[in-house]
């Protein structure tokens, strides 16, 4: 019966939520070090560490390609409260690419749910959130073929689109499964963001994201954790990055990641990631493209730094490892 909820609120979530239109590409920010950043993916992860985690990551996208590129930097925090049962998140993000800036705010709240016994007891969380975005445009950087051109004499304009996100969440010691929509709404800035003469407009659309990860004992020292993402926009090619990572010793994690939709390979990465004492941790990704912007540019760095509270013992005790 467990099994079944589980399945029925992940179906319904993608299912009782159509209609979007169309659009051109991926427009949220994109995580090589998905599986150690959930909050950024899915609302129902807020508190699911068991403890409060605060993380900082900085991504510089295509190194080495111009000025322009996506650099995106993002601050989040959440915890569990009231004997686990509710998470809390918040995020702040800066996503930079060309002329175009934007800031958002999330507020993130789930209700986690206890489900299976003995080995297979786990938390069914069920998440939502409140967003906040600033999209601001400079567009008197734009160097135009032709002098003095009107559409770009505005030295900037800034547009506010609220929208609010939802998503479901199960984990427990050996694999967790996951199903978002962070923004629901298919915004749109016309009327606020338009180019002189013409009739062009912005829009962000409904992004949907399917995760999926299980740890699996190969001795005392050696752990290992397949993991997944997929990623679908309307009009967008479905895509997918498929992640293995070693585990040393409770504190050593090597792993690769392979990210591709079903017309062709995207990118290949490499990331570690070092567990210091008392929860503190600190991770580096590299992707190679193989797209062809790959030829112009030499890969993108992504790095994370992040703290988790709580006692010593938490850290120590294998019951309250968490491995996701």
């Amino acid at each position: 019966m467990k099994k079944f909820l589980l399945l029925t609120a992940i179906v319904t979530l993608f299912v009782g939520v159509v209609g979007v239109k169309e659009a051109k590409a991926q427009q949220d920010a994109q995580y090589s070090m998905y599986m150690f950043n959930g909050l950024a993916v899915n609302p129902a992860y807020a508190g699911s560490r068991e403890r409060a985690v605060i993380l900082a990551l900085y991504r510089h996208q295509w190194a080495g390609f111009g000025d322009g590129v996506p650099r995106t930097a993002l601050l989040a925090a959440h915890a569990p409260l009231m004997n686990d049962r509710i998470g809390l998140g918040l995020s702040l993000a800066s996503d930079n690419i060309g002329v175009t800036n934007m800031t958002n705010v999330t507020a993130s709240y789930a209700y986690r749910l206890p489900v299976g016994k003995g080995k297979w007891a786990g938390k069914l969380a069920f998440g939502i959130n409140a967003q906040f975005n600033n999209y601001r445009h400079r567009w008197s950087e734009i160097t135009s073929t032709t002098g003095g051109d009107p559409s770009f004499s505005n030295n900037s304009q800034n547009v506010f689109s609220p929208n609010f996100g939802a998503g479901v969440y199960y984990s427990n010691e050996k694999f967790y499964v996951g199903a978002s929509i962070p923004h629901m709404l298919n915004t749109s800035t016309r009327d606020k963001v338009k180019l002189a003469g013409t009739d062009l407009t912005a829009r962000m659309y409904r992004h949907y994201f399917i995760t999926g990860g299980a740890i699996i004992k190969l001795n005392e020292n050696l752990k290992l954790r397949p993991s997944v993402l997929f990623k679908y926009v309307d009009n967008a090619p479905f895509q997918g990055d498929y992640n293995v990572s070693l585990l040393i010793k409770e504190a050593l994690w090597i792993g690769a990641s392979f990210r591709s939709s079903f017309q062709e390979p995207a990118a290949v990465l490499g990331m570690v990631e070092y567990m210091f004492v008392k929860g503190l941790r600190l991770g580096y990704a590299y992707d190679h493209t193989f797209t062809a912007i790959g030829a112009y540019q030499s890969g993108s760095h992504e790095i994370m730094l992040s703290y988790e509270f709580g006692k010593k013992d938490k850290y120590l005790s294998p019951r309250r490892m968490s491995y996701f």
